[in-house]
This record gives C-alpha cells, structure tokens and sequence, in this order.
C-alpha cells in the first residue's frame, strides 16, 4: 500500500480548504485578520465547501452584472448589493465617510442610519435603523 499516494486526495482538499480562506482575506482586507472560524460566522456559514459555494455565486453575480452592463467592476461608485427599492445600493469605501454620511443624514432629514461591512466587496453600506 503506498501512504503517499493514498494521502494525496486527503492533502488536496486541505489546501483547498486552506486557499479559500486566504483568498478572502486577501480580497477583503477588513477581514484578513479574523480566523477560519470567524470568516465563517461573518458570512452565516457553517464549513470552507459554504464558502466555496458563497464564493462562487459573487462570481457568478459580478460576471453577469458586469456582461449586462458593459462597464468596469472597478470604475462603478456602487456594488452589486441591491436596496429594498431594487436599486444599487452606494459603496462607501471608507468607514469614516459612511460616518459621516449618517451623521449628516441625521442631521439634515431627522433619519437614523447604521453602517455595516459589504459581503461582496471592501466598503460599507448604509441601512435606516
């Protein structure tokens, strides 16, 4: 019986596993410091085959909104996340601007907004409270 070759299949899917993981961590910088386990519960996973599952519907979803609108993923000012209103919701690629877009919201029309991580991308967005 040869162990190498019997452990081969066994090492494959490990590095996989382990790929998926790093691979999120580095297109999403907010979460290249969070474990394997905390990635997971980031997304409301329960294994790394979730998450390569996950992973590959954004694809699918960024091809084909990317085919049907002939434009750049990079050059668009909003994501593909979609609001109630079925329209693109806003990217803020910085925390501090989505700070202060709630601030000024507040301030200005009376309404309370919070801000939370975008799965498909690095940024915020915005949500009424």
């Amino acid at each position: 019986m040869n162990l190498k070759k019997t452990l081969k299949p066994i090492k494959k899917k490990i590095i996989k596993k382990d790929n998926i993981f790093i691979t999120i961590k580095h297109v999403y910088p907010h979460l290249s410091d969070l474990t394997q386990k905390e990635i997971l519960d980031y997304y409301g996973l329960e294994s790394a085959k979730d998450l390569e599952l996950h992973v590959e519907k954004i694809k699918d979803r960024l091809l084909k909104s990317e085919n049907s609108y002939k434009e750049n993923i990079d050059e668009l000012d909003a994501c593909f996340c979609i609001d109630s209103h079925g329209d693109f919701k806003y990217l803020y690629l910085y925390k501090k601007d989505a700070l202060q877009q709630i601030e000024y919201t507040y301030k200005s029309k009376g309404i309370k907004l919070k801000f939370y991580t975008c799965p498909y991308h690095c940024g915020w967005h915005l949500s009424k409270v």
